[in-house]
């Protein structure tokens, strides 16, 4: 277009040009300006969303401050659940089954408790959370005396972060089991990656009681 030397002419070849393409274009126009305000509209669903979530788990947390109360373990039971069908996409879900969990255990319901954690861990992708599950896991088979599940579970806990806390669980479960010499071991290595800069009096409790005994 640029070479034609008129402006009738350039007028006349933008008319033929626009019959050829201006439809398209203006779809094209459509569906950018649409997928962009989908997009918008489709984020503030998502926040409206999690923001939901966030207040369910909120309550949640209020209602398991005292689970001896019958109207917070309904409410805690109904609200977990209410996370995990409705918010499965959310990390509040997972985290409405750990409190789940802990009503359970709380009823000794062990095995129901287990489950849920169990379901929790494999519904995540974050390493964190299925070693905090893996964790509560653990200390739900020692209650029910099933040591060795106890600290073969344990031994999915790899993240970093969580070797103190998986060490001082198994330094608890061979106590339970009367093996001193190992519980002293594993607290040492809990002890040890707590570090100095941390402070542990319980930990460092347990340490002595093994000590003097």
């Amino acid at each position: 277009m640029s070479e034609l030397k008129t402006e009738e002419e350039q007028i006349e070849a933008f008319k033929q040009w626009w019959k050829k393409y201006g439809t398209i274009l203006l779809i094209a126009v459509v569906v950018v300006v649409g997928g962009y305000f989908g997009w918008q509209a489709w984020q503030r669903s998502q926040a409206t969303h999690i923001s939901e979530a966030s207040a369910l788990y909120q309550n949640l947390l209020q209602a398991s401050g005292d689970l001896s109360d019958k109207d917070n373990q309904k409410t805690v039971a109904y609200i977990s659940n209410q996370l995990k069908k409705d918010y499965s996409d959310t990390g509040y879900a997972m985290l409405g089954q750990l409190i789940a969990a802990r009503l359970e255990v709380h009823n000794k319901d062990y095995d129901k408790a287990i489950s849920d954690l169990e379901a929790a861990a494999k519904a995540t992708d974050d390493a964190s959370f299925k070693a905090i599950a893996y964790v509560r896991i653990a200390r739900v088979l020692a209650q029910k005396a099933d040591y060795s599940k106890a600290l073969a579970t344990l031994d999915k806990v790899t993240e970093p972060q969580f070797v103190a806390q998986r060490e001082e669980t198994a330094g608890d479960i061979y106590l339970l089991q009367g093996k001193r010499d190992e519980a002293r071991a594993a607290y040492e290595k809990a002890s040890k990656a707590l570090g100095n800069k941390v402070q542990h009096p319980l930990l460092d409790i347990k340490l002595r009681d093994l000590v003097k005994g």
